[in-house]
């Protein structure tokens, strides 16, 4: 339908040339607004934890996703599908789960600390809500994907690589697609789009 195929076919595209816009023309314009985190704030054992916690883990999902777009004829050279799917199941897993555990010690912090509080902004809010949002979704879906059949899992690859390669009916191929998916991809599209406009831009200088 018309909302698959603009969520699927076309927001991608949207997406990235709005993260691109917004990377490029903070990076040469405003560049020395991207900053890491605040000291004070790290200066916590327990939140130099969970951030390391959440920086490590979401580094390696967001390489794992990538894998998303090797060819079939590429990573069967060395493995099957199934293979794939196991091994990208135990590292998403792995590292969503830490990803998982590091954001939610960020989330009590900054609901539970009066000092935190009273340095937080509605951006502070929005973003920790919207990550720990994805991550959840995402665990959800790797859950989905370790019972669903193995082309459920290939479609995805199929999907991505569709995109990538201009397909005008990529959206097609996630139409049938259990809600979990679909909702991980536009998240993370979404969160992708506004990464050059929000604090997220400190992972940058970590």
């Amino acid at each position: 339908d018309y909302i698959n195929n603009f969520l699927f076919t076309y927001f991608p595209y949207i997406a990235l040339t709005i993260f691109f816009f917004g990377f490029i023309t903070r990076l040469v314009k405003f560049n020395k607004t991207v900053q890491a985190e605040s000291t004070q704030f790290l200066a916590d054992n327990k939140v130099k934890l969970a951030s390391n916690l959440f920086h490590v883990g979401i580094i390696f999902v967001f390489f794992g996703h990538l894998t998303l777009f090797l060819p079939e004829w590429l990573y069967h050279m060395v493995m099957t599908t199934e293979t794939k799917r196991m091994i990208a199941l135990s590292m998403g897993s792995f590292f969503g789960t830490m990803a998982f555990v590091g954001m939610a010690m960020l989330v009590f912090r900054r609901f539970g600390s009066p000092r935190m509080k009273q340095n937080s902004s509605f951006q502070d809010y929005f973003i920790i809500i919207l990550l720990l949002a994805e991550i959840v979704i995402g665990l959800s879906a790797a859950l989905k994907t370790a019972t669903a059949p193995i082309e459920t899992y290939a479609a995805l690859g199929k999907w991505a690589l569709a995109v990538v390669t201009f397909q005008p009916d990529a959206g097609l191929i996630l139409a049938n697609h259990p809600l979990q998916y679909k909702l991980h991809i536009v998240l993370g599209l979404f969160i992708f789009m506004i990464f050059p406009y929000t604090k997220l831009m400190h992972m940058l200088a970590l």
